[in-house]
């Protein structure tokens, strides 16, 4: 009769919390939590802000400029990028060192900046192209413009284009290098390890599934 009678269960049994996980656990993906240094992305930006003002000024101050779309087209896209990097500087200047912002940097960058950099980042460097080119056809003579001023305009316009890739890697390095690599799709990776069924040509069970053909 005593067999019958279990032992009282330990109420706070069914109450205990999980074990935690071990040690040994996997650590998170690297960068999925990394926040941006936004101190080196807008010292990038500030070293941009100025080459894209001495891009636009100094093609500005050949002469005779205005007759060549190319020259023209350049100092337009200088000045867009000169003004776009002024407002972000400004923001991110008042935001931490004038303790007013016009909106939260982290916020500016991850939604604002990211597609107007991709095409900022375009026509500057169709922008440093036309520059160049230019810079390459050009032939100094007396009275003429110098043939400096077209090669300052088109290394700044360089220096400007590195300065925007710069940024985009700053802000998202495992992204921008997954972009470079190419983003391998992992839908096919069955079919690359599996392997082959159709029997070499020439073998024995080649030549049977021709006669059963």
């Amino acid at each position: 009769s005593t067999s019958s009678h279990s032992p009282p269960s330990n109420p706070s049994s069914s109450n205990m919390m999980p074990p935690p996980p071990p040690q040994n656990a996997a650590p998170p993906p690297a960068g999925s939590s990394v926040m941006p240094d936004y101190t080196k992305i807008y010292a990038v930006r500030a070293f941009t802000w100025f080459c894209a003002l001495v891009t636009f000024a100094t093609t500005a101050s050949i002469e005779n400029y205005n007759t060549l779309d190319a020259l023209k087209f350049t100092i337009a896209i200088g000045v867009i990028a000169w003004v776009y990097l002024t407002v972000l500087l400004a923001n991110f200047i008042g935001a931490n060192y004038a303790h007013h912002e016009i909106m939260p940097v982290d916020m500016v960058e991850s939604k604002f900046c990211r597609p107007i950099d991709a095409g900022l980042l375009f026509f500057m460097y169709t922008a440093t192209i036309c520059a160049s080119v230019e810079s390459s056809q050009c032939v100094s003579y007396t009275g003429g413009p110098s043939c400096s001023k077209f090669g300052a305009a088109a290394t700044f316009a360089w220096f400007t284009s590195f300065g925007i890739v710069g940024t985009m890697f700053l802000r998202d390095p495992q992204a921008f290098i997954s972009i470079l690599k190419g983003a391998k799709s992992d839908h096919y990776d069955d079919i690359d390890k599996a392997p082959s069924i159709i029997p070499p040509t020439g073998t024995q069970g080649g030549q049977q599934k021709v006669v059963d053909l």
